[in-house]
């Protein structure tokens, strides 16, 4: 055999030297990635985690294409398959989450791939799978690993309906992402009392998106009284940003706002304002949210005129204030009185749904239908008053019994069967200018339901005729005639 001279020798060395100092470095590189994805999921940024998982999971593979015999192949096998199923890639992580289980004798080894298919199968939606998945994880010696464990134990109960399971493994888990979960299990299992002391725990930056969220998950579930105190709590043990603070005090205000009681909306506008920094966004959405208050409360056309101008100038002063712009131009429109029945109808509309003022809206009905008693309108112009001023439901009632007791809205009203309801909406519609299909001929005796006032109506655009994106409108097909009996000759 020939003998390798002293420099033959040397060269050989180096490359073997080089080749293990590369594979150390791509391994190295790959378990950082995989440590800076669990210390950002630590601070509640997923996306950057999911990032860096993707990162982790190329390098190992890597490692286990040009060292596949090596002593680091399992753990860089391992880690492939967990990167690819954190950050996202599920369907490229079932063979290597097979071939771990096939070849990897090492225990940590083995629950770590056994949490990355538990992963994978609640991407895919099936619980039972990842529970089964979990079994040896969750018997685990190592903290962190059986605390992943309880996490998706969680989420598997949850996707399963088992609130109370759900409840109970994210309790039992450390991860940062478990305590939102828990709050989210148990305003789904309709425990908002329990829902809203778990959320005293969400402090911190890790949760600043979560916050809003669930609070406005707490105010659907148990109403807004129940989120503002929870909000309060939260505000008095946390340490927020200032800028969040008016952040979640403009979005209480909002439901407040939403809910009709502009006085408790006004105060958290108020707050809102003298918390968030000077020249901010949140300090120009509090101010614009004191002018939508005052709008709220607006009883007649000229209360929105001074609004009107303390717009203009929040837009032309004030700097964040953005969305006023918006509210500015429905306030104009207001301001100027239509000529039309069919128009002021709905300049009505538009004052109850976009501006959200149910006195104001309730008054223009009621002055398109005195000032035309005899129109089409006036007796649906009275139901939608009707609505937006329970008040004074008892005289308007009595209005429609006493003037239009024929009128298919007050026989609809009343729950009677009226064939003409559906011809007088066609009939208002066309004079709105809005093109109707031909509604079916209702059957004697057939009853409709009680006219509902609000945001309805035929489409601008049928759906069978609304153009695709970029194309022209698709004409609908001519209907064949019907064959219809003969008719009598007319005198």
């Amino acid at each position: 055999m020939k003998r390798l001279g002293v420099s033959g020798a040397f060269i050989l060395i180096a490359a073997t030297g080089a080749a293990g100092c590369a594979y150390y470095n791509a391994m190295w590189s790959a378990e950082r990635h995989a440590n800076d994805a669990r210390h950002l999921e630590r601070r509640g940024q997923v996306s950057e985690a999911r990032s860096q998982w993707a990162l982790a999971a190329s390098k190992a593979e890597g490692v286990v294409t040009r060292h596949p015999r090596s002593r680091w192949a399992d753990d860089a096998l391992t880690l492939q398959a967990e990167g690819l199923a954190r950050s996202g890639a599920c369907e490229n992580a079932a063979g290597s989450i097979a071939r771990v289980r096939a070849n990897v004798k090492d225990a940590a080894l083995r629950e770590r791939v056994e949490l990355a298919d538990a992963e994978c199968a609640l991407v895919a939606g099936h619980p039972i799978q990842a529970q089964a998945a979990l079994a040896l994880p969750l018997a685990s010696k190592d903290e962190a690993r059986r605390s992943r464990a309880e996490y998706l134990a969680g989420q598997a109960a949850a996707q399963r309906l088992d609130y109370d399971a759900a409840v109970q493994h994210f309790a039992r888990s450390r991860e940062t992402a478990a305590r939102p979960a828990r709050v989210r299990v148990l305003l789904s299992a309709g425990r908002p009392d329990e829902a809203a002391a778990a959320l005293d725990a969400l402090s911190g930056s890790a949760f600043e998106t979560e916050r809003t969220e669930l609070l406005a998950q707490l105010a659907v579930v148990a109403g807004p009284d129940a989120a503002a105190k929870a909000l309060d709590r939260m505000l008095g043990r946390a340490r927020m940003p200032f800028q969040e603070q008016a952040r979640l005090l403009a979005s209480d205000a909002d439901r407040w706002f939403a809910r009709g009681d502009y006085e408790a909306a006004a105060a958290r506008y108020r707050r809102a304002g003298l918390v968030a920094p000077a020249a901010t966004n949140e300090a120009g959405a509090a101010l614009v949210g004191m002018q939508r208050v005052l709008v709220g409360r607006a009883t007649k056309r000229s209360d929105l005129v001074p609004i009107a101008a303390e717009l203009t100038r929040l837009l032309r002063t004030e700097p964040g204030t953005s969305s006023a712009k918006p509210l500015l131009e429905i306030v104009t429109q207001v301001m100027a009185v239509p000529e039309t029945p069919g128009a002021r109808f709905r300049m009505a509309e538009m004052v109850r749904d976009s501006l959200g003022a149910q006195t104001l809206a309730g008054q223009l009905f009621l002055d398109l239908a005195a000032a035309d008693t005899g129109s089409l309108y006036a007796p649906k112009a009275l139901l939608a008053a009707l609505a937006v001023l329970p008040e004074r439901r008892d005289s308007l009632a009595a209005i429609l019994d006493l003037r239009y007791a024929a009128s298919p809205y007050t026989r609809a009203f009343h729950g009677e069967p009226s064939v003409a309801y559906a011809a007088a909406e066609d009939s208002l519609a066309r004079e709105l200018g809005v093109q109707v299909a031909r509604a079916a001929i209702l059957p004697a005796g057939a009853r409709v339901d009680v006219p509902v006032p609000g945001p309805r109506g035929p489409r601008l655009e049928p759906e069978e005729e609304r153009p695709a994106r970029g194309g022209p409108a698709r004409p609908r097909p001519r209907q064949p005639p019907r064959d219809r009996p003969a008719q009598p000759e007319r005198p």
